[in-house]
């Protein structure tokens, strides 16, 4: 098999994995959600006016600024609290742990590990093998 046809394979798995379905569905209910994207694009708004303001260097408002930053931070915090874009960031935060685990696994078989028994080392791993009672 190349490398080209693993890889394939490796995205029809992670495509059938319920963590990716589970993603696309949360993605599906936020894209439906009107007031969430009316939110949204009010948040888009309000970068763009904050990102004119503080282009402007010396000249600047930095008491728009100032305001420009507190009406991001509540918007972001009231979409945030949105019910469906709770379960949208729960998908995606599961998604990036899959894509982590995939990252150290291929880390491990670029370093020569063996693909067949490598494992990922615990997260306090210090690489000093008498800090602990061994990972192997």
């Amino acid at each position: 098999m190349s490398l080209e046809s693993a890889l394939r394979e490796l995205g029809k798995e992670i495509q059938k994995d319920p963590r990716f379905a589970a993603l696309q569905a949360a993605a599906a209910v936020n894209d439906s959600d009107e007031a969430l994207q009316a939110q949204m694009q009010e948040l888009q708004l309000i970068s763009l006016k904050y990102q004119q303001e503080a282009t402007k260097g010396d000249d600047a408002d930095n008491g728009r600024i100032a305001e420009l930053q507190e009406q991001y931070q509540k918007l972001y915090e009231d979409i945030m609290k949105n019910e469906n874009m709770t379960k949208y960031s729960e998908a995606a935060s599961e998604m990036e742990e899959m894509a982590q685990y995939i990252s150290k696994m291929i880390g491990l078989f670029f370093d020569g590990q063996d693909p067949e028994t490598c494992q990922i080392p615990p997260e306090n791993c210090t690489h000093d093998c008498c800090t602990c009672g061994g990972c192997h």
